[in-house]
C-alpha cells in the first residue's frame, strides 16, 4: 500500500505567484519534463511520486464571473467549495496511488486560502500539511494579476503580510506565525487574513527559481525528518 507522506501547501493572496513557483520546484523535484506528477528521488536513494494539484481548477465559473465584477463568495459558498475542492484532492491522490507502485506520495497543492474558514476546513481535511506563504504586497499581486489576460480574479485584497513581521525576521524561509483579532464571518471584501499557524514565509518578491527551490528543501527536509 502506498505511503501517503505530508502534504505540502502553497499558498498567497491571488498574484503572489503560488502556481508558478509549485510548478517550477515539482519540475526540479522530477525529471522537468513538465509533468504535473513525477518520480524523484532523495539522496539518490528513495524515490518518492509528487503530485501538483492548483485548487483554482476547482473554482466553478459563476464564482469566477462573480470575482471579474467584484462579487465575493459569502460564507456558505466559500464553505461549499471549499469541501468540493478537498474532495477533489481526495480523489486525485486516491487515483495516484493506485498507480503509484508502492512509491511514497507527496502532494503538493496551491491556492490563495484567502480566508480563514477555508484554511480551516482544509487543514480539518488534510491535518499533516506543511504551509508555504508566498507573501507579496498587495500592490505587486494586483499588477501581477491585471498583467494576465487569463486570470479570473482582478483583485489582491488586503495589506502585505510584511506588516505583522517582526524586526529581525530577514530569513524569509523562517517560520512564524501571525494571528487576527478579527472574525472572519463574511470577509466581503475579500482581504488575505493573516495566518495564525505555523508556516514558512518565501519572499514573493524573489525570482520563481529562487523560491522554487526554496519549497524544493522545505519539502526534502522535511522528508529527510520523516525517514530519520
Amino acid at each position: 500500500m502506498t505511503t501517503r507522506i505530508m502534504m505540502f501547501v502553497v499558498f498567497g493572496r491571488p498574484g503572489a505567484g503560488k502556481s508558478t513557483v509549485s510548478q517550477a520546484a515539482v519540475q526540479l523535484l522530477g525529471d522537468g519534463d513538465g509533468s504535473n506528477v513525477c518520480i524523484g528521488k532523495l539522496n539518490n536513494v528513495d524515490e518518492f511520486l509528487y503530485i501538483y494539484l492548483d485548487l483554482d481548477v476547482c473554482v466553478p465559473q459563476w464564482m469566477k464571473d462573480n470575482f471579474a465584477k467584484g462579487m465575493y463568495p459569502t460564507l456558505a459558498e466559500r464553505f461549499e467549495f471549499i469541501s468540493t475542492a478537498c474532495d477533489y484532492v481526495s480523489d486525485k491522490l486516491n487515483s495516484c496511488e493506485n498507480q503509484s507502485g508502492n512509491k511514497p506520495l507527496v502532494p503538493i497543492i496551491s491556492f490563495s486560502f484567502v480566508n480563514t474558514d477555508m484554511r480551516v476546513e482544509f487543514r480539518k481535511r488534510f491535518p499533516h500539511s506543511e504551509w508555504i506563504l508566498v507573501d507579496t504586497s498587495k500592490d505587486l499581486a494586483e499588477e501581477r494579476i491585471l498583467s494576465r489576460e487569463d486570470h479570473f480574479y482582478k483583485g489582491s485584497g488586503g495589506s502585505s503580510t510584511d506588516d505583522t513581521k517582526t524586526d529581525g525576521e530577514d530569513d524569509p524561509t523562517t517560520k512564524t506565525t501571525e494571528s487576527s483579532d478579527t472574525a472572519d464571518v463574511d470577509n466581503s471584501e475579500w482581504e488575505f487574513k493573516p495566518v495564525d499557524y505555523p508556516h514558512v514565509i518565501l519572499d514573493g518578491n524573489d525570482e520563481v527559481a529562487t523560491n522554487a527551490q526554496k519549497v524544493v528543501d522545505v519539502i526534502q527536509d522535511q522528508l529527510l525528518n520523516n525517514s530519520s
